[in-house]
């Protein structure tokens, strides 16, 4: 079985809403401790000032790494299979996880696009199913839309062979 990679773009993708992501959270947090320390003068904030500094930066230090690293290590691991029985995909960084899921087993396919994602011209794939949901991220809008009438058509198929054996 041959596998695709996601488009090249959602590396950046992945790095612009972890950067937004980032940058909300220093703003939120800088904002938080000025309005406790100066406007509400809680004294704890004062007298811990430099722990909480200390606690703001190391986290401020995981979410650039994650920005940075893990949207590269992240488009390495991702692949995907579609054919005409099954979707398949593998995900994952430290555990790598197979998913295979018959296309009988699919209940309905959405094309989600956000604004970043419209940015980068790519979709993510939703497929429902009576376990849940399951997404492929980041796939060129023309290449999502192609593979979800593909996948209605499929399901649409199957759909009317169960109908023609049960009646």
């Amino acid at each position: 079985m041959e596998y695709s990679k996601l488009n090249s773009n959602s590396k950046k993708s992945w790095f612009v809403a972890r950067a937004i992501t980032t940058i909300i959270f220093f703003i939120l947090s800088e904002g938080i401790k000025y309005f406790l320390m100066n406007k509400l003068n809680i004294l704890v904030i004062v007298q811990y000032n430099k722990i909480i500094n200390i606690c703001i930066a190391i986290i401020i230090l995981l979410l650039l790494l994650n920005t940075l690293i893990y949207p590269l290590i992240e488009y390495n691991q991702w692949r995907y299979s579609i054919n005409k029985d099954k979707i398949e995909f593998r995900e994952g960084i430290y555990t790598i996880t197979t998913t295979t899921i018959p296309v009988v087993r699919v209940q309905h396919i959405k094309v989600k696009q956000g604004p970043i994602n419209r940015i980068f011209k790519l979709a993510n794939i939703q497929i429902f199913t009576a376990g849940g949901v399951h997404i492929i991220p980041n796939i060129e809008i023309e290449k999502a839309e192609e593979i979800s009438c593909f996948l209605k058509d499929k399901i649409r198929e199957k759909a009317e062979e169960h109908d023609r054996e049960t009646y």
